[in-house]
């Protein structure tokens, strides 16, 4: 693996091309799983007749779990009721439908991990040292309740004004439900696969700035009510955090930990709105 930039055969930016592509164009993501699948598949059978095939299925195996998770988003989350009925709700419909996203997404990176023979740690999948448990749970157990309280203010520029319902003590249940699986799915797809694995392809420094533009780029939405260009680079910065601290750490555990507990107010504000 090239500790730098690298650059890419046709057959290895290929599959990336077409992430960005579907990351633009919200249309094109429902297709994408299937394209991306097809590229894995080619390339995995020029790596078994000993083409040169290898860097590029892993470049396509990067995508390929990444695709199915924007591809899930396109089909739309179940409403939750009007105001705050089903708040504190444990099998809330719209945290089961963000599990269900991570369960599929998640299920196909495993079964692609399988097919390219890769480990727990091309995908940073290891225990940290136990400074950086610390810092794991410090961060999540600060992070989370900090979220909650300005993300009413912060998110309103962007979002429109809002309040949220924090007396409901049961919705803790399903809004960890929604966090947790949508931070350890999205940690797992952007600096577990994108970053470790199309690094064989663009080099480590190449896979750790486009994983971190990807993330950025794919959370500019349609619920704007203004422009979204903050908010990606904000979350491009981010990401460049989190993927350096992977890359120090070797591990998930700290970004996972702390995206968790950031996306607590997600589940809120599409559950426990009010006003």
């Amino acid at each position: 693996m090239t500790v730098g930039w690298r650059r890419p055969r046709a057959a290895e930016a290929l599959p990336l091309v077409v992430l960005l592509a579907v990351v633009a164009v919200r249309e094109l993501r429902p297709l994408a799983p299937l394209a991306l699948a097809a590229g894995l598949l080619l390339s995995l059978r020029s790596a078994d007749a000993g083409r040169n095939g290898s860097s590029a299925a892993w470049a396509w195996g990067a995508a390929l779990p990444l695709s199915l998770s924007l591809a899930w988003g396109t089909l739309g989350a179940p409403q939750p009721p009007p105001g705050v009925a089903g708040c504190a709700d444990p099998l809330s419909p719209f945290a089961l439908w963000r599990l269900a996203e991570a369960a599929i997404a998640l299920g196909a990176l495993a079964l692609v991990a399988r097919r390219l023979r890769a480990d727990r740690a091309s995908l940073s999948l290891r225990w940290p040292g136990p400074t950086t448990v610390v810092l794991a749970c410090a961060g999540a157990v600060a992070a989370g309740p900090l979220a909650l309280v300005l993300s009413a203010a912060v998110a309103a520029p962007f979002f429109g004004g809002f309040r949220l319902e924090l007396g409901l003590a049961g919705a803790i249940v399903p809004a960890l439900v929604f966090s947790a699986s949508n931070g350890a799915m999205e940690e797992l797809l952007y600096r577990g696969a994108l970053q470790g694995w199309a690094a064989r392809a663009i080099g480590r420094s190449g896979a750790f700035v486009f994983q971190a533009a990807v993330f950025g780029f794919a959370h500019a939405g349609p619920d704007f009510v203004a422009s979204p260009a903050p908010v990606v680079l904000a979350l491009t910065a981010a990401a460049m955090l989190a993927g350096l601290i992977v890359w120090r750490t070797r591990s998930l555990l700290l970004p996972i930990a702390v995206h968790a507990a950031f996306d607590i107010p997600i589940y809120y504000y599409f559950a426990c709105r009010v006003g």
